[in-house]
């Protein structure tokens, strides 16, 4: 089973508990993108910005898609970029998916979860 940027049908996309859900429903394989953040961190993103559709604000406001660009993840910080919530915004793709606040991880948060490793 192939789990696209985790799994995103229940769980927002390109989380950890996305990618926890895929592998404990059995896939094999995950899907995911990385971006290199301003401090020189792998981030997992499909995007190198935050995304209107998937991504609040830290205050909580929307972000304009014209403006979605500007949140340039090769520019910030990963202190920056994990104040984001980038997983209450409903979608309507995927109407089972539980919005819940969730943020961009680190790929070795995801390794160090999934091999239990400290």
């Amino acid at each position: 089973m192939h789990g696209h940027r985790g799994c995103r049908g229940l769980l927002p996309e390109n989380t950890l508990p996305a990618f926890l859900k895929a592998t404990e429903l059995g896939a094999d394989y995950l899907e995911l993108d990385v971006v290199i953040s301003g401090d020189g961190q792998v981030v997992v993103s499909h995007e190198p910005w935050m995304s209107h559709r998937l991504c609040l604000q830290p205050n909580g406001d929307s972000i304009a898609e014209a403006v979605e660009r500007s949140f340039n993840l090769f520019k910030m910080s990963v202190r920056e970029i994990q104040t984001f919530d980038c997983g209450r915004l409903e979608q309507a793709d995927f109407p089972m998916q539980e919005p819940k606040r969730a943020y961009k991880p680190l790929l070795r948060e995801w390794w160090k979860r999934r091999t239990n490793m400290p």
